[in-house]
């Protein structure tokens, strides 16, 4: 993942060692992870920041608390095919998710193979019956000219490669959907003012549906750019299947991830970046 995915699909490294017993997706789900800004920490204070606030700390991914601290730690177990446990409630900063991962994680002294092109070969072998042109399928192929939608091109590719796929943007009949979720929500307090206003309980069920049935959308995403995302998010698949395993590449697939789940600025981002402001 140190080459730009062009350069990579032309020339991969070959001179790491495939290493298996790591499960993905398939495993089953263990306990969930303590809470960062749980009370029983020691020294730790539970706040909770809005999104404006969270952006003007540039030193810390302003995780609040809210439920987005558990969240991130699953999805750092599920890449990493690790388990953390109650060890979370003893972090304050991204060098100490490094340390946990160097403690837990395999790594190698060798280069291998680029898991960024690893994935790109396979979501290509999946798309290519969905082409609608007869040109190759490059890294910069725009995910928009298959005849796949975003929700059903993530079934496949977890049907047929049993890895974690990254979740696409809803489409605008998703959105509506969840308009109609927090309208229902609030109808009963509607109903209490205006009784001939009971209909608005349809509207609850109606935005599930809707969501559920959300096809979601792509963008402009490109393949390469879903290459990328699928392999930060199944580090552990792809170094068990040859892929480079070295503490520095372990590093930048951790400094990715954590780009892509927060809202930090990916210049900000050291090891001495705070979990909480």
């Amino acid at each position: 993942m140190g080459m730009s995915l062009d350069q990579s699909i032309g020339v991969i490294r070959v001179g790491g060692r495939p290493k298996g017993g790591r499960s993905h997706v398939g495993a089953q789900e263990r306990s969930r992870p303590r809470n960062l800004l749980d009370p029983g920490a020691q020294g730790a204070q539970p706040k909770t920041m809005r999104r404006s606030e969270r952006k003007s700390q540039p030193n810390t991914l302003g995780l609040a608390g809210d439920g987005d601290d558990i969240d991130l730690i699953l999805t750092i177990e599920g890449s990493f095919g690790v388990h953390f446990g109650d060890e979370t409630a003893k972090w304050w900063t991204v060098g100490d998710i490094h340390q946990a991962l160097l403690d837990r994680v395999p790594v190698a002294a060798t280069p291998g193979l680029c898991s960024t092109s690893m994935a790109f070969y396979r979501i290509r072998a999946v798309l290519a019956e969905f082409s609608r042109s007869p040109s190759p399928v490059r890294p910069s192929t725009r995910l928009s000219e298959f005849r796949i939608a975003p929700k059903a091109l993530s079934a496949r590719l977890m049907r047929e490669l049993g890895i974690r796929q990254p979740a696409f943007p809803l489409f605008w009949w998703g959105v509506i959907g969840c308009v109609a979720l927090l309208l229902g929500i609030a109808s009963p307090l509607l109903i209490l003012v205006v009784r001939a206003a009971w209909p608005a309980l349809l509207l609850f069920p109606a935005g599930l549906i809707m969501v559920w049935t959300d096809r979601g959308q792509y963008g402009r995403m490109t393949v390469g750019d879903l290459a990328q995302k699928v392999a930060i998010r199944n580090f552990a698949y792809f170094t068990s299947q040859g892929a480079d395993s070295r503490p520095e590449t372990l590093w930048r697939a951790l400094r990715q991830l954590l780009v892509e789940e927060t809202d930090i600025n990916p210049s900000h981002l050291t090891a001495d970046t705070r979990l909480v402001a």
